[in-house]
């Protein structure tokens, strides 16, 4: 396998082979402190383009917040009719999600998509969404649902798991929980099969390391031919674990995943995966998850949002 290190911002790029067994997250730029970012090209299995973050939970300073509950959460979502479906979320890019907290005096320098939703049918613009189990920001519940499924939980201390269940008796201190679709690693074991289940596509997923201190973040592009053919869940697994995960959850993914990154150098967001311009471009989805700095010097200049923000984060 051949190694490259790259000048651009995104600072280190693996060029040709396949995953390797670990990653030199010394090699990777610290764009903010305590979070590296790295950017993977693979050929085998197949073309691959990936993004990853790793964020040190044990920065200083450093919180998390999501996306909450819409000023209307509970009412009857009017633009679904073929069943009664209840208000959880307003269907937001990403990009726009850090922009808005920027502009409201948080200094949010990380954001990236987190769980599926519904209603997920033509036209595909609803501006609402209801999420598939638990979810939780700041102790209160953002989901109606009813079934708790896999999660990333992060608490207010920082602390951070990958589960299937939530203690009621937790929720007060959970900062952030938001629903994926499946653990795909355990205790460092794979629990996906190569060529299993869900077929190729543009990915999200999150692990952490086996003593908690290491939150990674990997986004996948997918579903363009000659640049980047997307992933499944096996190779999600084994990118994470040679990031130095232990435990690891799929999130959203196809036209979800987004990777923004604030730029203290431009003065503004980025956003390091790249989708088809030929199909949806950077979608609204139900929920975000952003990192943020107690301490406003370690964030850089606030930046002036381009559409005027909005309260329902």
């Amino acid at each position: 396998m051949r190694i490259a290190v790259a000048a651009a911002l995104v600072a280190a790029s693996t060029l040709g082979g396949g995953c390797p067994e670990s990653l030199d997250w010394s090699a990777a730029r610290e764009f903010a402190p305590g979070m590296r970012s790295l950017h993977l090209t693979l050929d085998e299995p197949r073309l691959m383009e990936n993004y990853m973050v790793r964020v040190d939970l044990r920065t200083p300073g450093l919180r998390v917040t999501g996306t909450g509950r819409a000023a209307n959460w509970g009412e009857v979502m009017a633009d679904v009719t073929n069943r009664v479906m209840l208000i959880d979320t307003v269907r937001r890019t990403t990009r726009s999600f850090l922009d808005d907290h920027r502009a409201h005096g948080t200094n949010m320098v990380l954001a990236v998509n987190t769980s599926p939703w519904g209603p997920w049918e033509p036209p595909f613009t609803h501006r609402h969404a209801r999420l598939p189990h638990l979810a939780v920001l700041n102790g209160e519940v953002v989901s109606h649902a009813t079934k708790r499924g896999p999660m990333l939980v992060i608490f207010t201390n920082n602390v951070a798991v990958v589960t299937n269940a939530l203690d009621d008796a937790d929720l007060p201190s959970v900062a952030v929980a938001y629903p994926g679709f499946s653990i795909i690693m355990r205790g460092g074991e794979t629990t996906a099969k190569r060529g299993r289940g869900p077929k190729l596509a543009p990915r999200t997923a999150f692990g952490l390391s086996a003593d908690g201190r290491y939150l990674y973040i990997l986004v996948v592009d997918g579903r363009q031919m000659g640049y980047s053919l997307g992933a499944d869940m096996f190779d999600l697994a084994e990118l994470l674990k040679a990031a130095g995960a232990a435990d690891a959850i799929n999130m959203d993914g196809g036209g979800s995943s987004t990777l923004v990154r604030w730029d203290g150098e431009k003065g503004e967001a980025v956003t390091d995966n790249r989708h088809d311009p030929g199909r949806r471009f950077y979608r609204n989805v139900a929920a975000s998850i952003g990192f943020y700095f107690a301490n406003a010097a370690c964030a850089g200049p606030r930046n002036t949002p381009k559409s005027e923000a909005t309260t329902e984060f």
